[in-house]
């Protein structure tokens, strides 16, 4: 039975990622700031299958703690790197604090888990998968910071997959597009409908949309797929 950690779970594209594991069988720890109803029901209906562990990855003291905890990092054969953010508003207005919080959520606290993540699977290998955004490829006004952590994913993966795919590591990004979230539904009408004629498929993706692309590169079906980027975005940027 594979241990997939999962940051970010209690809701969203998370809890999503959580339950198609859970339903292939895998042993799921995830992380969020604060337990949800949602995520609450799904350790009852898998009890011994799903580990909850709180953390708030604006906070450096808890993210370190965290990955301190052997028992709990060590053994981990994939890592899915979901936690983030969002911030909306124009790079002008946006104060030291807000963009200090996104890099530190979106960025850092990813990238130090993923540290003692790779150092657990030196001997044995492992799938890594870091959920950015389509952001990362093309410019959306009002997302410049959020953009700028998303991109950096991207690169970071890169670099692991060429660092330590000798070992039998694997590495890869997803990058979707706007989902039908609580995120997304704090959309004003216009900016939605906009949103959603620019794909392709002219809908917004469902969070199960990705959590299947998930699943799959942790998968050994994907055993020769490491260092590149699935786009999840029904079209927007094709």
């Amino acid at each position: 039975m594979k241990r997939i950690l999962v940051t970010g779970g209690s809701r969203g594209l998370g809890l999503a990622i959580c339950r198609k594991l859970l339903a292939e069988g895998c042993q799921v720890l995830t992380t969020s700031r604060k337990q949800s109803p949602e995520l609450v029901e799904l350790q009852k209906q898998h009890r011994g299958q799903l580990e909850y562990c709180a953390c708030d990855f604006a906070k450096a003291g808890e993210v370190l703690s965290l990955a301190s905890q052997a028992h709990l990092i060590d053994g981990v054969d994939g890592f899915v790197a979901n936690a983030g953010i969002g911030t909306e508003g124009l790079l002008t207005l946006a104060s030291e604090a807000a963009i200090r919080e996104c890099v530190e959520v979106n960025l850092m606290a990813n990238l130090l888990l993923a540290r003692e993540v790779v150092k657990g699977m030196l001997n044995r290998g492992g799938s890594l998968v870091f959920i950015s955004s389509v952001a990362a490829r093309t410019g959306f006004a009002g997302l410049t910071v959020y953009s700028a952590t998303k991109g950096a994913l991207v690169s970071f993966s890169r670099a692991v997959a060429r660092e330590y795919g000798e070992r039998g590591i694997r590495s890869n990004c997803i990058l979707p597009g706007f989902l039908e979230t609580a995120m997304s539904q704090s959309l004003d009408e216009v900016t939605r409908q906009r949103l959603v004629r620019r794909t392709a498929l002219k809908r917004l993706g469902q969070p199960e949309d990705v959590a299947g692309c998930v699943s799959y590169l942790l998968s050994d079906a994907a055993r020769h797929v490491t260092g590149t980027e699935i786009v999840v975005d029904g079209g927007m940027i094709a």
